[in-house]
Parts: C-alpha cells; sequence; structure tokens
C-alpha cells in the first residue's frame, strides 16, 4: 500500500511496533511459563499501548481528509472485487 500521509504512515508504524512488542512479550512468556502477577501486569499494559496506539490510528484515519478519501476509495474497491467474486462463483 502506498501511504500518501505521513501522518498515517507514523501511526501506523508505531501501532504496529506496540503490536509487535505485546506479541514477543507474551509468547517470551508463554515459553518461559512465567504467570504471575507481575506478568499479568507488564501484559496488560503493553495490551493497552497497543489499543492506544491503534485508536490514534483510527481515529486520525477519520479526521484526517486524506485518508478518509482513501479509506472511501479502499472500500468501495473491496466491495466491487467481492461482489466480482461472488459473480464468478455463482456463475460457475
Amino acid at each position: 500500500m502506498n501511504v500518501i500521509c505521513t501522518k498515517y504512515e507514523t501511526l501506523l508504524i508505531f501501532s504496529q511496533k506496540a503490536l509487535e512488542i505485546w506479541r514477543n512479550r507474551r509468547e517470551e512468556f508463554t515459553r518461559l511459563g512465567l504467570r504471575d502477577k507481575k506478568v499479568a501486569d507488564e501484559l496488560l499494559r503493553l495490551q493497552a499501548d497497543y489499543a492506544k496506539a491503534y485508536s490514534r490510528l483510527m481515529l486520525h484515519e477519520d479526521d484526517c481528509e486524506i485518508c478518509g478519501f482513501v479509506s472511501k476509495i479502499r472500500t468501495r474497491n473491496y466491495a466491487s472485487t467481492a461482489d466480482a467474486a461472488l459473480e464468478n462463483k455463482c456463475s460457475a
């Protein structure tokens, strides 16, 4: 995907990084068999960090004129592609 809005790109990278950190720590704790309150608290904090980052990304997409326009185009393209796929299945 080509990103036109640099703010969106920055927020996307931040959100992806927060998700990656949360997943990696969760996998590490699971692999090591760690399950105490300290571990649970850290995982909850990392999950909250990701939720905040993703929320900022979604809010930006709603508030940014450029991102909103691109999102609408993407939704229309997806809908027309899905319709075409369904049409092909029905005619087969």
